[in-house]
């Protein structure tokens, strides 16, 4: 658990710059997930993830201040929550307690992730500096039976604008099982062939957690953030889904279907060779009776 100072609890992201003696501080926390977890039993079968809605604004606020040295707006937010289009979506990991005020149960947020859309290449492409998806991919260095069923630039990203997990919760997978989810979402999308992201340059473990589920390391935006008055590079990751992910994906649901389909189809089918049969029958004593 974070340490207390001044009957106050501190926690610690790597998000944020060290400062000048190239020290990472820790700082006071926003979210009332803290107090609500202290001291519990940690089970991850208690661990739920749904998409975020919004009763879940302020508290998404409270842990991107946590989290992430950016001021973001109000605008943000609202923007991502109460967008219709499906432009936006987002993934939550809400941990299950029992509420001793209310003696009623309630769902904490322990970790979270808000995503983007990107339609089309043209965003994509300005964002890497290159003319298309193919010579961004093939300058990353991925082997071509990576990306060789991408024929053309017309295809759909997913943006990952931000992701982070309640200190007390990380190194426990619950991490990579919100990525998990996102590409899940990507696959399951035939025109998504990828996602990406940006980091600050000094975010060592949040690195190491990307690199770790398949993200590369696409190129370096220079003097991206703007952090107090400074200036910090970003690096940009990106995983490409592979044609095999691809394939196995489809695979995995199609045979889910068809399951469905069997379970509702066999029923039927043996219910139709019955009454077959009755009419054959039918018709067979009938033909006797003539006869």
């Amino acid at each position: 658990m974070p340490k207390h100072k001044k009957n106050e609890l501190q926690v610690f992201s790597e998000a944020f710059p060290p400062n000048k003696k190239g020290i990472r501080e820790k700082h006071s926390v926003s979210s009332s997930s803290h107090l609500l977890l202290k001291n519990i039993e940690f089970n991850p079968d208690n661990i739920i993830y749904k998409p975020l809605t919004n009763k879940d604004i302020e508290e998404t606020k409270n842990l991107h201040k946590e989290w992430f040295p950016i001021n973001y707006s109000d605008n943000y937010f609202t923007k991502i929550f109460q967008e219709k289009s499906g432009k936006y979506f987002s993934i939550g990991a809400f941990y299950n307690i029992l509420d001793k005020e209310t003696n009623q149960n309630k769902e904490v947020i322990i970790g979270l992730a808000l995503c983007e859309w990107i339609v089309g290449s043209n965003y994509f492409s300005k964002v890497f500096g290159k003319e298309s998806t193919l010579e961004i991919i093939k300058n990353i260095n991925y082997k071509e039976e990576v990306y060789s069923y991408i024929k053309c630039d017309d295809y759909h990203f997913i943006y990952i604008m931000t992701i982070g997990v309640l200190d007390e919760f990380r190194k426990m997978n619950i991490g990579s099982k919100i990525v998990q989810r996102i590409i899940n979402t990507g696959l399951n999308n035939i025109l998504c062939i990828g996602i990406f992201l940006d980091v600050i340059y000094c975010n060592n473990a949040a690195i190491k957690f990307y690199k770790k589920n398949k993200f590369i390391k696409a190129m370096t935006n220079r003097n991206y953030y703007n952090i107090k008055g400074n200036k910090y590079d970003a690096y940009v990751y990106l995983r490409i889904f592979t044609r095999n992910e691809k394939d196995k994906y489809r695979y995995k649901n199609s045979s889910v279907i068809k399951k469905s389909l069997d379970m509702l189809i066999n029923p039927i089918f043996f219910i139709f060779k019955i009454i077959i049969f009755c009419l054959f029958f039918q018709c067979f004593r009938n033909k006797i009776k003539i006869d």
